[in-house]
């Protein structure tokens, strides 16, 4: 009865030690779960913030490349209208100043030498086209001069959406801007003005048909292209040095702004790659996850 006893002892002893392990097991198996899920739990926060910040990154970029596609249609347009608005003074004061021109003509036609009355003919005509090319060529500078700010308003934005403080750089874009818009309506004033030969200002004390009338007539003739060409040019280094000048110098202010942004074109591969490690450390948490489940 007794060695009974004592055999029953023995393997409820037995039994218990086999079993240990598996608690012991089943213990530390919780333990590892316990510990993986924090580093999940975080992972996944950080995840999510970082999918939030390049959505909202996104989202800012879409914003600003509709605003500056906006800018460029607002630019071109008004390129256009500065053109036409151009071209329809300059029709609107040929028409006005016709009279003044067959005058002209009529004062020229009383010059007996045929080649000194086709050479002043062709001066008096020079003028006018003066105007008119150095009128367009300071449209097409200006031309220039907004698509140099869009591909700056592109830096700037870049900038931007890379977390840079553009606020100096958008202030001076909008200056550059005016500036151009100032001096697009002053080129406009000015492709507006007419450089005729004034017929009545001529004073003639003999006839033209006189050596003494001739000579009256030539040194009238030349006073008169003297005044034209002095006002002439006057009136271009006013608008080349004062609107044409202010613009080109705010189009450099925008490039110095962008100049001082640091790193102003780098892209922000830091973020990119904060980004990249977590997502590893997620994938590898994971699957330490799966490999204890099996």
């Amino acid at each position: 009865m007794n060695k009974l006893k004592f055999i029953g002892v023995v393997g409820g002893v037995a039994a218990m030690l086999l079993s240990a392990p598996v608690a012991f097991a089943l213990e530390d198996g919780d333990a590892e779960v316990t510990s993986v899920r924090p580093v999940t739990t975080r992972s996944i926060a950080t995840t999510t913030r970082n999918v939030r910040v390049e959505t909202a990154r996104e989202e800012a970029k879409a914003r600003m490349e509709n605003a500056r596609e906006e800018a460029k249609t607002r630019m071109e347009t008004a390129r256009e209208d500065a053109k036409s608005k151009m071209e329809a003074k300059r029709e609107e004061m040929k028409t006005k100043m016709e009279t003044q021109r067959e005058r002209a003509k009529q004062r020229l036609a009383d010059i007996r030498d045929k080649k000194k009355q086709e050479m002043a003919s062709k001066i008096a005509d020079q003028f006018d086209n003066l105007n008119k090319k150095w009128t367009d060529h300071f449209i097409e500078r200006l031309g220039h001069f907004s698509d140099v700010l869009l591909k700056m308003q592109e830096r700037s934005d870049i900038a931007a959406t890379n977390g840079k403080d553009v606020t100096a750089t958008n202030a001076a874009i909008e200056a550059a801007r005016t500036a151009i818009a100032t001096a697009q309506t002053a080129v406009t004033v000015q492709a507006a003005k007419t450089y005729v030969l004034n017929a009545t200002a001529v004073t003639i004390t003999a006839a033209t048909t006189t050596d003494t009338g001739q000579e009256n007539l030539m040194k009238g003739l030349r006073t008169q292209f003297q005044s034209l060409h002095k006002a002439l040019f006057k009136d271009l280094f006013a608008l080349r040095d004062g609107a044409m000048k202010k613009a080109d110098t705010a189009v450099r202010d925008v490039l110095k702004t962008l100049g001082k942004i640091p790193r102003v074109d780098a892209t922000r591969h830091r973020r990119d790659a904060d980004s990249n490690r977590t997502d590893t450390a997620y994938t590898n948490t994971g699957a330490r996850e799966r490999e204890h489940d099996r």
